[in-house]
């Protein structure tokens, strides 16, 4: 991820409606660099969403786990059952950020507990799991509210974790617009962070249904991007095309 994003690259995720592991394959078979898999508005488990987990991982996906809330159990079985980055909602003081790192990471850095469940899985001795963990294991923080954008910058300079990920529907929400997400308020909020977070040395992520909106952000900072529905984007397409085909006429011969 790092050397990626050292050849200015974007990394493109998307998100999974469903634990099928067919479906998944599916989804992995279009080649997202990670894989958004959200158990904060789900009714999933970690033990239903662990073959999903293993299995972006023996493809180089990186399963991406936001869990229900910023609690140490939760970070840390995410982890343990694979994922690759946990993203963690709702920050919104420094304080709040500092916790999060300090339940991510291992000792020294933090006191999350050691027993990954994947590594067996994947073949992975112990040595090889903490010098993964070391390298590229991801910590994303999510800011969608008023009160954290007032922090901001208390925020940003905590170290420890890598990548915010600005949640504009939530944002919106806490302005009084609900699901206006693509408002000139918002759109502000989000072109003010670029500068702040290149200076702290944060990663911008964000996420968006229509792909116009993802490439406009990836073009002003927002690297880590979700396609946020792939079940639409593939319907919409299968629904253009049934209309095309409806209206073709023939003739018996």
């Amino acid at each position: 991820m790092k050397e990626i994003f050292k050849r200015n690259k974007p990394l493109i995720g998307t998100g999974i409606f469903s634990t099928d592991q067919f479906l998944a394959k599916r989804i992995f078979d279009c080649d997202p660099d990670w894989l958004w898999i959200c158990l904060e508005h789900s009714p999933w488990t970690f033990e239903s969403i662990a073959p999903i987990v293993i299995q972006a991982r023996s493809r180089n996906i990186m399963p991406i786990i936001r869990v229900g809330w910023n609690e140490p159990d939760l970070i840390k079985r995410a982890y343990d059952t694979g994922a690759y980055g946990v993203m963690v909602p709702q920050v919104e003081t420094a304080s709040e950020a500092e916790k999060a790192v300090k339940f991510a990471r291992y000792p020294p850095i933090g006191n999350r507990g050691i027993a990954p469940w994947f590594a067996s899985h994947l073949d992975l001795s112990l040595e090889e799991v903490f010098e993964i963990d070391k390298k590229e294991n991801l910590l994303l923080l999510q800011m969608e509210s008023l009160n954290a954008l007032s922090n901001i910058d208390e925020i940003l300079a905590v170290e420890g974790y890598d990548i915010l990920i600005v949640g504009p529907t939530d944002l919106s929400a806490s302005m009084g617009i609900h699901g206006d997400i693509h408002n000139q308020k918002i759109v502000d909020i989000m072109e003010n962070l670029v500068e702040k977070a290149n200076k702290a040395g944060k990663v911008l992520g964000s996420t968006f249904v229509g792909t116009d909106y993802c490439e406009k952000w990836i073009k002003k900072g927002y690297n880590f991007m979700n396609i946020a529905d792939p079940l639409s984007l593939g319907t919409e397409k299968l629904k253009q095309e049934v209309a095309r085909l409806k209206k073709l006429e023939f003739n018996y011969h």
